[in-house]
């Protein structure tokens, strides 16, 4: 699969450009605090690759309960999962419970504020599968501050080999 033009330009300009020795993308450190809440999701067909975990730093509780903190660490993980988390953490950081929770990854319109945050053309769809691994895990990390039980992961379909650098190519089926 081949990774996209607006992954490629968000992955060097806020991943790539901002890691080396002794420094890393600002998502991408350990929290000064300890986490309130945790997940993880193995974001690849087969597992094996692209472990990504997820810590929120959330006050409150309930759906008022608001992400003051979040971070990610990545394991193996290819440029879209990398622009997928930084840019969801960048989304969730401020949010209530109530919002992180309402966002149906399932439904392509609601990951329009991950695509806007991402730039380029289009809606790719190597960022489509993992903004939606990366919002699952977003959002157990929510449920287990609330002291809730993880939801399963959804079946989230592999992207396809349609051209990324059509901005109308998503609503091709």
């Amino acid at each position: 699969m081949a990774v996209s033009t607006a992954v490629r330009r968000y992955y060097a300009t806020e991943i790539f450009a901002k890691t080396g020795r002794d420094r890393a993308p600002p998502n991408f450190v350990p929290l000064d605090d300890p986490p309130t809440g945790t997940a993880h999701v193995e974001g690849c067909r087969g597992g094996g690759k692209n472990i990504l975990e997820v810590a929120i730093v959330a006050s409150g509780s309930g759906d008022v309960a608001r992400i003051e903190d979040i971070r990610v660490s990545c394991g193996l993980c290819n440029p879209a999962m990398y622009a997928a988390a930084d840019i969801l953490c960048t989304w969730s950081r401020g949010r209530t419970a109530a919002e992180v929770l309402a966002v149906d990854g399932g439904d392509v319109d609601q990951l329009a504020p991950f695509y806007a945050l991402l730039g380029g053309p289009g809606r790719p769809d190597d960022a489509r599968e993992k903004f939606q691994y990366v919002l699952a895990a977003v959002q157990n990390a929510v449920r287990d501050h609330r002291g809730e039980a993880p939801v399963a992961l959804p079946e989230i379909a592999e992207p396809t080999e349609r051209d990324h650098d059509d901005p109308d190519a998503w609503d091709e089926p």
